[in-house]
């Protein structure tokens, strides 16, 4: 990866069918503890990208087309990191890949929420690997309500965590809020309140990527006997649109402005790290503004099984996730 030159003021939105110039490198991919990586933060200034965009529902080949589209402009944009939504590609699983295309980390959502658990298992232990260090800063990932969960804000801030992607599904606007309905699972407290919260609260950069849902994919997440009701269509409206992707710096201020809730495409500003000191510098939780001799967290990242070796000395030899699904290898190269 190549620098660039960047004024931590200045922002653009930017979507996938704007023109593109100046290519640069291809940014990392997000889609933790101590970190994984020796790897000192050697480029402090970059450009970095939120995606509000459409997965191409039920359709692996167009979510897979779409998600490359968008590493690509981001790239030729000139960013260095690239960050997108909760299930934005089936799975609630989050990865980190790198520039050479290694995946250099690999979690699962550790307590799937409320009516998610009909579909999705727990993560394991290792998944509590959050943070890894790279030379764009200690990066960290956390899924939908995960970021508000103060036992994992507090475990990402004694990782030292520099830049944050927020991950969020699509949420229906406040505008649809009924009583007793919780005001929780509205788009303006995921984006508005939670995430600049865990950017002032940890001192990092945070991104919040979102989907974006049009009036086709909404048909396309119906049962197909009801797809043609368009009265039924209608009343799935609270979610069509409704982008609420954004971005936040250290002190939980707006990087960029907001873009409009049916935009497709990339958030993009300019980070620069030492902002994240002037932040720090005031209220350091994972440093000088801690009693670690009076709270502690107690973290265990081992992965369980069913079945254990009474007689093995060694109970972290267990295979991590990323070991068991072979993402630890290198992705092949695609043959010219």
């Amino acid at each position: 990866m190549q620098s660039t030159q960047n004024s931590s003021s200045s922002f653009e939105i930017i979507s996938p069918s704007s023109e593109s110039s100046g290519k640069s490198g291809p940014p990392i991919a997000q889609s933790d503890s101590s970190p994984s990586h020796s790897m000192p933060a050697t480029i402090r200034k970059y450009k970095a990208a939120a995606v509000q965009a459409e997965p191409g529902w039920f359709d692996l080949e167009k979510s897979v087309q779409k998600t490359v589209t968008l590493i690509d402009e981001a790239g030729q944009k000139g960013c260095k990191l690239v960050a997108f939504p909760e299930t934005c590609h089936l799975y609630m699983a989050q990865i980190i890949v790198a520039p050479t295309g290694n995946v250099i980390n690999h979690r699962r959502k550790i307590k799937p929420t409320h009516v998610e658990r009909l579909v999705f298992g727990e993560g394991t232990g290792d998944s509590l690997t959050s943070v890894v260090e790279t030379e764009i800063g200690n990066l960290g990932h956390l899924n939908c309500w995960e970021n508000m969960n103060p036992f994992l804000k507090a475990h990402a801030c004694a990782l030292h965590e520099q830049i944050h992607v927020a991950a969020w599904p699509v949420y229906p606007p406040a505008s649809t809020l009924r009583y007793p309905d919780p005001y929780t699972n509205m788009s303006e407290l995921q984006s508005e309140l939670v995430t600049p919260a865990y950017a002032y609260e940890t001192g990092t950069w945070t991104l919040a990527p979102t989907q974006v849902v049009t009036r086709e994919g909404a048909k396309l997440n119906m049962p197909r006997r009801l797809r043609e009701d368009d009265v039924l269509v209608d009343a799935e409206a609270a979610v069509i649109g409704n982008g609420f992707a954004r971005f936040y710096r250290p002190d939980g201020y707006r990087a960029v402005e907001d873009p409009p809730k049916t935009f497709d495409g990339l958030l993009i500003t300019n980070v620069d790290l030492d902002e994240n000191l002037l932040t720090k510098r005031l209220a350091d939780f994972g440093g000088h503004y801690m009693r670690p001799d009076l709270i502690r967290l107690l973290v265990d990242k081992t992965p369980k099984t069913y079945v254990v070796d009474a007689n093995s000395p060694d109970p972290q030899t267990f295979p991590s996730t990323l070991e068991r699904l072979g993402l630890n290898k290198p992705l092949p190269l695609e043959e010219s």
